[in-house]
This record gives structure tokens, sequence and C-alpha cells, in this order.
């Protein structure tokens, strides 16, 4: 009994009843427990199946690009192999072209030449200088020179003599006169003459390569052929040193 406003009141306890209300709460709390564990493992379980799908598609579509990616690098690679070939077929062109016009421009030289020693211009008859060239070397003080001598006769006999080149200048303010072939050595060059037509010096188209001596000033190149055979003849040129370097630069 509890009292209420002084007044006892009588409360009826039904324990089986308590009993039933404790076993259904019970009941409802596992039945939401299974409910909420079935939902949430459904809904994971369809989250999951929906990623793997994105993952299959995204997979896919990495394969796609992966072979297009394979396919660009091919082109790529098919094109600039192309186009080092059209390169390299170009620059072989060039270089035929460039080797043909230094072949004309040899062929036309010889060609001059041989005009001027077989039909010179003034005609006179006898012994002289066809050609001749003096270049810098590729160091200071060493240069290049080459000479041609010829003969204009009717019956162009066979001629022997002998040759003397000399660098006339300064070295120590004295006047000096060096040989050619002491600076160039007796291996290239000769002094000895033998020719019908013409003789260059050297004998092979290329240049006798020579140094300066330290100290010693250029300024004439003396020429002096001697003609003992055939057609006896003596013959002297001079060439200006600074005047011949000028000329074949041009």
């Amino acid at each position: 009994m509890i009292p209420d406003n002084g007044k006892l009141k009588v409360i009826r306890h039904d324990p089986r009843r308590e009993q039933l209300v404790r076993i259904f709460l019970l009941v409802f709390i596992a039945l939401l427990a299974v409910v909420t564990y079935w939902y949430g493992g459904s809904h994971a379980g369809q989250n999951l199946d929906e990623a793997q799908q994105q993952n299959l598609s995204l997979e896919r579509q990495t394969d796609v690009l992966q072979e297009e990616n394979n396919e660009l690098r091919q082109r790529l690679a098919i094109l600039e192999g192309a186009s080092k070939m059209d390169r390299e077929a170009l620059n072989n062109v060039r270089l035929q072209v460039k080797q043909l016009e230094d072949e004309k421009e040899r062929l036309h030289k010889e060609l001059v030449f041989f005009k001027s020693i077989l039909a010179p211009e003034d005609m006179s008859t006898g012994v002289r200088m066809a050609g001749f060239s003096l270049l810098r070397g590729d160091e200071p003080g060493q240069y290049r020179m080459r000479l041609v001598i010829s003969q204009v006769a009717r019956s162009n006999p066979f001629l022997r003599g002998a040759l003397s080149v000399s660098l006339l200048g300064e070295q120590g303010g004295k006047a000096l006169s060096i040989p050619l072939q002491q600076l160039v050595g007796g291996e290239q060059i000769t002094t000895r003459l033998g020719f019908r037509y013409f003789q260059a010096l050297p004998s092979d188209r290329e240049y006798l390569d020579f140094t300066l001596p330290e100290g010693f000033q250029p300024s004439e190149i003396k020429v002096v052929i001697q003609i003992t055979s055939g057609i006896k003849q003596h013959f002297e040129q001079i060439y200006q040193w600074d005047k011949e370097l000028v000329g074949d630069v041009r």
C-alpha cells in the first residue's frame, strides 16, 4: 500500500504480467537488432556490388586507354622514324649536290688551267708560270704554296732543267733569302724539271706546307727556272707576298 494524501492506496502486484512484459521487450529488441543487421548487411552488399561494378568499369576504361596510349606511341615512333629518314634523305641529297658542285668547280678550274697552257691568250712561246697560289695555313706562321710551270711552243719538245724558289724578306733588321726547299724538306720538293707541256709543284695537285722561321718577315717570293735541254732558257718571276695572300683570300 502507498499513502495518497493521507490515504492508503492498494496497488496490485502481478509478477506474471511483469515477466511477460520483460519477455516482450527482449523479443522486440532482438527482432530490432536482426532487422537492423539484415538491412545494414543488405545495404552494404549492395554498395559492395556497386563498387565492384564501378571497379570493373574503371578497369575496362583503363585497358582501353592503355591500348590507345600504346597505339599512339607506335604511331609517334613511326612518324619520328619517318621524319628522321626524311631528314637523312634530305641531308644525303644536299651532300650529293654539294659534292657535284665541288666536282663541277674542280673540273672547271682544271679546264681553265689546261686552256691557259694549251691556248694561252698572249700566245708568246717559251716557258712561263701558268699558276701560282699562296695560302695561309691552319696555325700562325704556317703557309701553303703551289706553282705550275708550262711550255708554249709549236713542237713542244721535252724540256729539262732546274727550279729554285726563295723567300725574300727581313729578320732582325737584316735582309735574308731563304730557299723554299729548306723550309719544306727535300722530300716534298724537287729542284729538277722534266716536262713537255707543264709541271706542277707538288705533282699531286696538293700544296707545299711550310712554316716561316720565327721573326722572319717575308716580302717577296722569287722563282728561278733554268732550262738546260730542249730549248735553253732562263726565266725569273717575282711575286709580292702580301699581294698573293690577298689574291688567294679573294
